[in-house]
């Protein structure tokens, strides 16, 4: 069972390593999608305000010339006052003149306004075109990296897949069956030392018996709090400092 132990100590080292590596990869992909996903956002704005606008400045062209009809008619109004025979002609006259000077004053505050929008709204969209510009820059380059990331990372999760098929085909089914439940049910650890009576997973204490039956090695251990599989910490240390022979073993 020692070397079942060390067999499956060496699996879940390469199943962690694994697990760091696929978490980094996904990163990665997730870092470059939020990038893309960003850019798409702000081009797609961009357009939405390029039609503004358009439809900003085709309103200023109309209200253009709106106020020179205006003018036209305000001109023609006041020289037509002087020539009135009436003080009823008159009067209606400079109503109307009165009228004019109104819807004068109004769409020349209403080319201001627009003018002053469409200032702003020209500054901005020059603005993130730039960012537009630069974005595309960095997420190329970011793409590149990320390629060459990828792919070495790739080569690492074969290597890595392959250690793991070949440690599994040593170990008995029973115990990898024991192993997979477990790390289902705990990311992460699922055989972790016995020292000192206590799991070093849980850090709860172990029976006495089981701690000596965990020394011995005779038989597959579990925690009793944790659930996890147990092996005595000696056994690791041997293994590190003699790992060919603590596999053939």
């Amino acid at each position: 069972m020692k070397q079942q132990l060390a067999l499956l100590r060496e699996l879940q080292n390469n199943d962690l390593e694994l697990d760091e590596i696929l978490q980094r990869k996904q990163e990665i992909v997730a870092r470059i999608e939020e990038n893309t996903g960003f850019l798409e956002k702000l081009v797609d704005d961009l357009s939405n305000q390029k039609e503004e606008l358009e439809d900003v400045r085709n309103l200023h062209v109309v209200k253009k010339n709106d106020l020179a009809e205006v003018t036209e008619q305000l001109n023609m109004r006041q020289k037509r006052i002087h020539e009135v025979a009436s003080a009823k002609e008159f009067n209606a006259v400079e109503k109307e003149i009165e009228a004019f000077k109104k819807s004068t004053e109004q769409s020349q505050e209403e080319l201001i306004h627009l003018a002053a929008t469409i200032a702003s709204t020209e500054k901005s969209i020059a603005q993130k075109e730039e960012k537009v510009v630069e974005l595309r820059k960095g997420i190329a380059a970011d793409k590149k990296d990320a390629e060459t990331q990828l792919a070495e990372l790739d080569n690492n999760i074969e290597r890595l897949k392959n250690r793991c098929e070949e440690a599994r085909g040593q170990v008995s089914k029973r115990v990898i069956y024991k192993y997979d439940f477990i790390r289902s049910r705990r990311p992460g650890l699922a055989i972790v030392a016995a020292k000192d009576c206590h799991c070093e997973g849980c850090f709860m204490q172990l029976p006495p018996q089981q701690y000596i039956e965990v020394q011995r090695g005779e038989n597959l251990e579990t925690c009793p709090s944790c659930n996890r599989i147990l092996y005595f910490w000696e056994d690791a240390l041997s293994a590190d400092a003699f790992p060919e022979e603590a596999l053939e073993a």
